[in-house]
């Protein structure tokens, strides 16, 4: 038989695969005896698959979901591909650990905020000076709640997200579960706090954001920030980035004695100021009687979470 000109057939193993005027058609031939040969192929057109507005990392549909405008435009990273604001400041962040391990107010950092600003920040003048567990990309857990609050946590994003949706895979947040896990991640980085720590408070803060409390899912509050029981739901904050940076402001005043970023003030976490004295909490018992109150086991039951987190 001749064929059109604009059809092309390739034969391997017997799967065809027939082009014809730019469409591909797959046409296979199941053979189980020879009599079965002679039997008329079936042809299935394959169409193209639609990109899915499904973030697979997220477990959510991200179709609606706008990035934030205001955030920096990304830098080159060590090999020369784009890298993101936050892995920048993490980045800083981990040099000011090292460089400050076992001294004293000698040694600041430039923290640049989303715009041109910069602000230089005093060193030191965390609770116990450099706790032995502060150091870069730790995944340390002890136990009764022993775990330290500073430090920059050694894991991903993906990791946090991951851990919420194998419990919850719905979550009530204003944005995916990996956006959200995102914003803790560079936040928490740029103050020297642990980011799964954060993160598993906010997952004991939110029933794993099922909420279900007095504070509710549109107030974008992650800790529980001013609600302090008997229907008083709290601090609303207008966007998910501003909760974010709320709590890792709220937890760096009881971690630390100076203000860690441009955005660790009253303005960003309007209980910040309310935190008194500063810089008494080195590991999450700390928290006990404090962030929650009476708060028995508080810090324990966060640490569950983190230990989860770290295999």
């Amino acid at each position: 038989m001749k064929l059109p000109s604009n059809v092309v057939i390739a034969a391997a193993s017997g799967v065809f695969l027939v082009i014809a005027g730019g469409a591909l058609i797959l046409a296979s031939v199941l053979c189980t005896n020879a009599d079965a040969a002679a039997t008329q192929p079936a042809a299935v057109a394959v169409a193209a698959k639609p990109e899915s507005s499904k973030d697979p990392a997220a477990g959510q549909d991200t179709s609606g979901f706008v990035p934030d405008e205001s955030a920096p435009a990304l830098s080159a990273g060590p090999d020369g591909t784009p890298e993101p604001y936050w892995l920048l400041k993490q980045r800083e962040a981990r040099e000011r650990l090292l460089r400050s391990s076992g001294e004293t107010g000698s040694v600041g950092i430039q923290a640049t905020g989303g715009g041109s600003a910069t602000r230089t920040l005093p060193a030191g003048g965390s609770a116990s000076g450099s706790p032995a567990a502060a150091v870069p990309g730790t995944r340390t857990v002890a136990a009764g709640g022993q775990t330290p609050l500073a430090g920059i946590w050694g894991g991903t994003a993906a990791e946090l997200s991951a851990y919420l949706l194998a419990s919850n895979p719905r979550p009530r947040f204003s944005v995916p579960a990996l956006t959200l896990a995102q914003y803790y991640v560079r936040y928490a980085g740029q103050v020297g706090l642990r980011a799964d720590v954060l993160w598993a408070q906010m997952l004991h803060e939110t029933g794993f954001g099922a909420y279900g409390g007095d504070v509710t899912a549109a107030q974008n509050n992650y800790a529980g920030i001013g609600a302090t029981g008997g229907g008083t739901a709290g601090i609303t904050f207008a966007t998910a980035e501003d909760g974010v940076k709320a709590h890792v402001a709220h937890l760096a005043a009881y971690v630390f004695t100076d203000d860690r970023a441009p955005w660790t003030n009253p303005a960003v976490d309007p209980r910040y100021d309310a935190v008194s004295p500063r810089g008494v909490a080195r590991v999450l018992a700390d928290l006990d009687g404090r962030w929650a109150v009476p708060g028995n086991g508080y810090g324990a039951t966060i640490e569950r979470h983190v230990a989860a987190l770290n295999p």
